[in-house]
């Protein structure tokens, strides 16, 4: 409990401009070996203060492949969570397979993470995700709006990319849109009773790239 007070500490000073950085090593070591509300802080503190090339970053590594694993359900939310923020490159087939099972993962929060997790390894490491893009296709059609959501970041990424490979999912980017402007979600996704604003925003970009110098 002490190391967690300090550690929030050594957040805040590196907050007001001040170096912590021999406070790094105890960041992982608290997120390697704390209780669940410890290593929470351990991840947090890791994820503000290490970048993807630090070196001290290799040492979580088996870290998260054990919470990845884990039947805990704030475990495998946390390791996700600091995945999708920053995670070395070299390493990302080492935890990808774990990261495509949770696509399947019965709970939402666990598959909207998978799917963010998964745009970050393609903004860093696209060869490596190739060969699942019919899963993002799965969590485009995701019953919960938070998963499909999150997977309109991929497609907004490889859509302006490379339009043209994407043109038969037109119809249902249109479906979407029609189901958030006519209220068909959550109201905890409307913005002073505009319904799901940033998402529909979201859908119109990529329908324009989509239609860009083609008629039809």
């Amino acid at each position: 409990m002490q190391m967690k007070e300090l550690m929030v500490r050594a957040i805040y000073c590196e907050m007001l401009g001040y170096e912590a950085s021999f406070s790094y090593i105890h960041a992982i070591k608290l997120a390697q070996q704390g209780t669940a509300l410890e290593k929470r802080v351990g991840y947090l503190a890791v994820s503000l203060f290490l970048n993807e090339s630090h070196e001290l970053l290799l040492l979580l590594v088996n870290t998260v492949l054990k919470d990845l694993q884990s039947t805990n359900l704030i475990e495998v939310c946390m390791a996700l969570t600091v995945v999708s923020q920053m995670f070395p490159k070299d390493m990302i087939p080492a935890i990808l397979p774990l990261v495509e099972e949770k696509l399947n993962h019965p709970k939402e929060i666990i598959r909207r993470k998978a799917v963010l997790a998964l745009y970050k390894f393609y903004l860093i490491a696209p060869n490596q995700v190739q060969h699942i893009h019919n899963k993002f296709r799965k969590a485009l059609c995701d019953k919960d709006p938070g998963v499909m959501t999150a997977s309109l970041h991929i497609y907004a990424q490889m859509i302006q990319e490379k339009p043209e490979g994407y043109k038969d999912l037109a119809a249902s980017f249109v479906a979407i849109l029609k189901q958030v402007v006519g209220g068909k979600l959550p109201m905890d996704f409307n913005y002073h009773s505009v319904p799901a604003p940033w998402l529909q925003i979201q859908l119109l970009r990529i329908l324009s790239l989509l239609g860009k110098n083609d008629q039809r």
